[in-house]
Order: C-alpha cells, then structure tokens, then sequence
C-alpha cells in the first residue's frame, strides 16, 4: 500500500512536468528581445527637432519656440516650449517599432502653432501632438495616440 501511493505521486509529478515542457515547446510564452536598448547610454544636450517663430510685436523681441530634447529612455523625449516670456514642458513618447525614434516637429496650419510627430519604420510622418497659441496662451494637446502590439500565429 506505502508503494501504490508513492508510485501515484510519482507519475501525478511526471504528468506535471510534462504538461510544464508542453506548454514551453508549443509557444504558449513568447520572450520577445528587441534590437533598440530602452535606455542611452549618452543623452544629447541639444535638441532632436526644434520649431522658431516670431512673434510680432513692435516693443519686444519675443519668440514662438519648440524645442524636444532626448531623455535617459530611448522613446521618451522632453518637450520645451516658449511663448513670449511664458516657458512650458512637456513630454512625448514615442512608440517602440524596433528602429531609433526620430523625432520631427512641422508648421502647423495656423499661425503660431507646430505639428511634433514622428517616423515610422517606413520613414512616414506620424502627428502626434499640437502645439498653438490660442487667446494668447500657449496650448498643447494631442492629435492621436499610437501604440505597437504584436500578435502571435499559432
């Protein structure tokens, strides 16, 4: 009787450390290693893309001004805007599609404002926030959202 129950509990084991294998070999877990380092190992104390416009004002020299900078994590970026004597910060993050991001900042459609975006692994322009100056206050909001998902065929 002592052997029956030791043989049950030997073969309840194996059938677990089976069923452990199994699910290891079959791609039930997926480790995924991408190329890009989340973090640098040099942060750029100039800014990746910047954006200048004047403002007109016959007394001061006063600037519309945008500036995104590189953080210690490599899809992070910190955004520094200027509206005559108001400065503002932000931040901007910038999906990981497994290439370096590139940051890019364009005129916006309007008078006093810019476009921040970036480019996609196919070197396309993605909008992603808005930065304008809206009844004399300095504004920014985001456009779109983007976020990379993988899936896996099974």
């Amino acid at each position: 009787m002592k052997y029956c129950w030791l043989f049950i509990l030997f073969v309840i084991f194996s059938c677990n450390q089976q069923n452990n294998s199994d699910t290891a070999k079959s791609g039930s877990v997926t480790v995924i290693n991408d190329t890009i380092s989340l973090v640098r190992d040099e942060v750029g104390t100039g800014p990746v893309a910047s954006f200048i416009e004047k403002v007109e004002d016959p007394l001061n020299d006063w600037k519309f001004a945008v500036e995104v900078y590189e953080t210690k994590a490599t899809f992070d970026f910190l955004i520094k805007m200027q509206y005559k004597e108001l400065e503002a910060e932000d931040t901007l993050n910038v999906p990981n599609f497994g290439i370096m991001p590139k940051v890019e900042i364009r005129k916006g459609t309007e008078k006093e404002s810019c476009i921040i975006g970036f480019l996609d692994k196919q070197g396309e322009s993605k909008d992603y926030k808005l930065v304008q100056i809206k009844n004399n206050q300095l504004k920014i909001s985001t456009l779109r959202h983007y976020a990379r998902t993988r899936y896996k065929v099974k």
